[in-house]
């Protein structure tokens, strides 16, 4: 069970924003009524809000209490005992010493302290941090001690962003101390990927191209901005989805066996070998769509034109499908199809795995398929084929299906990410070759669709999609699950 069992300070950049509040307080709060935090730490909130360190802590419950269906008021109470609040600008370099003389005020009396800069800040305000960081004595202080800089995905908005943000962290930090953090390595069913084909050799062995037919990623979300609508208008459900979440996926589920501390390289190696494949135009290989109004539940929703916050000729896709392939042996020849979207008919992450049919079956018949869900009902399916009672050979789906629900140390993502970054644990972090790798893919994509002479198609809330990506699939010669 993991502890962090060494005091430490993390300090919340952007402490009134929206990632802070939903994820980050939650989670330390989990982490407090599971007993995973040590006697002596702090939560630190940095931010421009004019505040007292009473209403930083209300800001605190507040965002656990709406976020948890019930709270534990001892887990609560003992949590904001460790709350405190620092208003400051993010480019004044005084704030940044009454910062760190703070945080030295705070740890005085700890020993091999921990101090985490966590980054829930916009990156145009990244440099300014970074610079005041180094100078403002918060990056160092007593020499037995610990730093690490956590930043949330994306890192960068193409690759050129990327480098000169590589090339900032870099400039005041030792690599060692740099966290990229990509909240889905921290899902244990997006770990389990991994683990299921390294713990079930019999998967391992079905999982070969001679085999295997094709594979389909597919990430829904009904939901739509929540509050988000300044960041994702300017990202796009590509950089925001497929850059990392969906590419990190199809990693896990190519890479090669490796021992536990050989993990990470062998999921970077995986990611370099996917490729988009050869086509006459970009079109053949990517599609997007942007959602209109429409009903989820019985309930009406606006058009992404129409949110708060929206440009009214906003071109900004919330739905994209692509193609890809992996250079890997073992995957050759296997097409990757890839989707996800904002406003559909409903919440899922899945992978499907078709295999080949190596003769016609009968009437009746589907192919067989692996489903490992992912988010949704979690589970793993298998779809077989019985035969139906009579003469002829008909026959009847026959669905081998199990719950895929974390059982034992379970923790959200965040929480565990957390947990993992006080301890100095990297491997379930994303390193800067990773996150270069996946922008060289995305980026040629992402001018293509940011042309206006390629399509932007709409789809009503709810569907499942744009009726165009219905055809272009069928154009490859399959359809989707």
């Amino acid at each position: 069970m993991l502890c962090a069992s060494r005091p430490f300070s993390l300090v919340i950049f952007g402490a009134s924003g929206h990632l802070a509040r939903i994820k980050l307080y939650p989670a330390l709060y989990v982490l407090a009524l599971k007993k995973r935090l040590p006697k002596d730490y702090a939560i630190v909130g940095y931010a421009r809000s004019a505040m007292d360190e009473n209403e930083f802590r209300k800001l605190v419950e507040d965002a656990i209490r709406e976020d948890m269906p019930e709270v534990t008021e001892w887990a609560l109470k003992s949590l904001l005992e460790h709350v405190h609040y620092q208003q400051g600008q993010y480019d004044d370099l005084a704030d940044f010493r009454a910062l760190g003389e703070r945080l030295g005020n705070i740890e005085e009396r700890w020993k091999k302290t921990v101090r985490l800069a966590y980054f829930s800040i916009p990156p145009s305000v990244f440099p300014d941090v970074l610079e005041n960081l180094s100078k403002g004595g918060v990056h160092k202080h007593k020499e037995d001690n610990d730093f690490r800089c956590i930043i949330e995905k994306p890192v960068g908005s193409d690759l050129e962003s990327f480098e000169k943000m590589r090339s900032a962290l870099l400039k005041c930090f030792k690599e060692s101390e740099i966290y990229l953090l990509d909240h889905y390595l921290g899902k244990e069913a997006v770990r389990n990927i991994y683990y299921l084909r390294y713990a079930n050799p019999i998967l391992e062995r079905i999982l070969k191209h001679s085999l295997m037919h094709h594979v389909e990623v597919t990430a829904m979300e009904s939901a739509g901005l929540e509050g988000r609508a300044g960041y994702f208008d300017a990202v796009g459900t590509l950089r925001d989805m497929v850059q990392s979440h969906l590419l990190q996926i199809c990693a896990l589920l190519t890479m090669r066996l490796e021992k536990e501390e050989e993990v990470a390289a062998s999921r970077l190696h995986a990611l370099q070998q996917l490729y988009q494949p050869h086509a006459a135009t970009l079109d053949d290989l990517l599609i997007q769509g942007q959602y209109a109004a429409g009903t989820i539940g019985g309930e009406r929703y606006l058009g992404y034109r129409q949110e708060d916050s929206v440009a009214k000729n906003s071109r900004t896709s919330t739905y994209v499908a692509l193609k890809v392939m992996s250079r890997s042996s073992r995957w050759e020849g296997v097409p990757f199809f890839l989707r996800t979207g904002k406003r559909m008919s409903r919440k899922e992450t899945r992978i499907s795995i078709a295999f080949q049919e190596p003769h016609a079956i009968g009437k009746g018949a589907t192919p067989n398929r692996l489903d490992i869900i992912l988010q949704g009902e979690a589970g793993m399916r298998l779809h077989l084929q019985t035969k139906l009672g009579g003469t002829d050979p008909e026959f009847r789906p026959l669905i081998m299906n199990d719950p895929l629900v974390c059982m034992g140390d379970c923790l959200p993502e965040h929480g565990l990410l957390l947990l993992e970054a006080i301890m100095g644990k990297q491997q379930w972090f994303l390193s800067f070759e990773e996150v270069r790798a996946a922008w060289q893919m995305i980026d040629p994509m992402q001018k293509h669709l940011d042309q206006k002479s390629t399509k932007l198609c709409l789809y009503p809330a709810g569907s499942s999609g744009p009726d165009e990506a219905e055809d272009w699939i069928e154009k490859q010669g399959m359809t989707w699950f």
